[in-house]
């Protein structure tokens, strides 16, 4: 592509458990594994539970539970679904503040020969990616800069955080 993007071909969640072996407490970390088009994979972490629970659900064909969150209710409803594919088209992670290790993605709208692209955090933008089949990308230079940080044998947990803009 002419924008040096690459196109997201899955996505998938997971849980990961992180336990502190001397006192034996732990806690978890829930995260997105993106595969992109040219087989290297993105991640991102600490994404919310209900975010993440919904795109499972529907990765998984399972049906909602009884008591749903926004998400998962959102993601059955065709209505909703229906409306944002018709303005939605393009989602593109293309931010990483080194500051603080944030990611934000860009959300492209168009409605009659308008454009309109919003800053949000990504696992909420992919979320309206996959409920509404559009493209998710993500910037080739963070893929390579995510690459070259587990080569040198950083863990990207500290840097893929995508979350924080909500406190």
């Amino acid at each position: 592509m002419s924008e040096n993007l690459l196109r997201v071909t899955n996505v998938q969640t997971y849980y990961k458990v992180i336990q502190d072996m001397g006192s034996g407490f732990g806690t978890y970390i829930i995260g997105m594994s993106l595969s992109l088009e040219d087989g290297r994979m993105f991640s991102l972490v600490n994404i919310p539970a209900d975010v993440a629970e919904a795109i499972r659900i529907y990765n998984d064909g399972e049906v909602p539970p009884r008591r749903q969150s926004l998400f998962s209710f959102l993601m059955n409803h065709e209505e909703f679904k229906d409306i944002i594919g018709k303005t939605l088209k393009r989602i593109i992670i293309d931010e990483l503040d080194q500051t603080n290790g944030l990611y934000t993605a860009s959300v492209e709208f168009e409605s009659e020969g308008l454009n309109i692209s919003i800053k949000m955090i990504p696992s909420h933008a992919i979320y309206l990616g996959i409920i509404s089949g559009k493209p998710i990308y993500v910037s080739k230079k963070l893929a390579d800069m995510e690459e070259q940080n587990q080569e040198h044998g950083g863990s990207n947990d500290d840097e893929d955080d995508d979350e924080g803009e909500e406190q």
